[in-house]
């Protein structure tokens, strides 16, 4: 649960003083506001404003993230560059767009087998007028060295750092590492999460196998079919995120957690 900074002034809720500052943990106890311990049905009056008010600003947030982080996109980007990008993104749509405005540049997508989202990400960018070049996910690696930099968004970024994303981003980051290309990561201070990675297996989910190989023949037990949902990246392949609220260094990112996030609610 998102709250405020600590050392925030309390504030008067229906005559009773709440300190914002305090974790979920904190507001259902009792002993907070002097009440008695025990009788969950009587109602504690500050929560269910202080809740509504919370949830009302987090909503207000997500939907302004896309449109924060596209505004930064001139910084970011210059003319004649070319950048590559993997799968589809909204949000990666937006920083692009917006950047093309002001410039011109060229943007390589792979198709992003086995869903091959790189196909609509390629028609959602061209039809953006945007010079954009689909290739197969095994020329990433020959393609990488005429790349400028690497602009990728992420289901979740980890409390280290590192990226839970999109199937396939891993073998991209590991190219552009050794090319030295920069990989810029967009992602909203939402998608902050407090848990560690540290493997491919962690938190990865394995999708259907039929997605990717279709079994019209019986191949009996000698051949395993793995359709990983997920790709682990480490923070050392990642150079910057591009957040709503401005671009942090991935050894930021546990900064970030103890000012946006309380600790004591990291395991609700």
């Amino acid at each position: 649960m998102k709250h405020e900074k600590a050392g925030q002034e309390g504030k008067v809720v229906d005559g009773s003083e709440v300190d914002l500052s305090l974790s979920l943990h904190k507001l259902l106890d009792r002993d907070t506001y002097n009440e008695s311990v025990g009788d969950l049905n009587v109602p504690i009056a500050p929560i269910k404003t202080q809740i509504m008010e919370a949830i009302s600003e987090y909503i207000d947030e997500i939907k302004a993230v896309r449109d924060n982080i596209a505004e930064q996109a001139v910084e970011h980007i210059y003319a004649k560059e070319t950048i590559m990008t993997f799968g589809i993104s909204s949000t990666v749509v937006a920083f692009l767009k917006e950047a093309a405005k002001f410039r011109k540049f060229e943007v390589v997508v792979p198709e992003s087998a086995p869903a091959y989202d790189g196909h609509q990400m390629a028609v959602n960018l061209a039809e953006a007028d945007i010079e954009t070049t689909v290739i197969t996910d095994s020329a990433v690696f020959a393609i990488m060295s005429s790349v400028n930099k690497v602009i990728i968004s992420t289901h979740a970024v980890m409390a280290n750092g590192g990226l839970l994303t999109h199937t396939g981003v891993h073998n991209l980051a590991v190219a552009a590492k050794h090319h030295s290309i920069p990989v810029v990561v967009v992602a909203g201070l939402h998608k902050l999460c407090p848990l560690y990675a540290f493997d491919q297996d962690t938190f990865n989910v394995h999708n259907p196998p039929s997605q990717i190989w279709k079994f019209e023949e019986d191949l009996g037990p000698q051949m395993d079919v793995l359709n990983p949902g997920f790709d682990y990246v480490p923070p050392e392949f990642v150079d910057l995120f591009i957040t709503n609220l401005g671009g942090h260094n991935p050894s930021y990112i546990y900064r970030l957690l103890a000012e946006y996030y309380n600790a004591q609610d990291y395991e609700l």
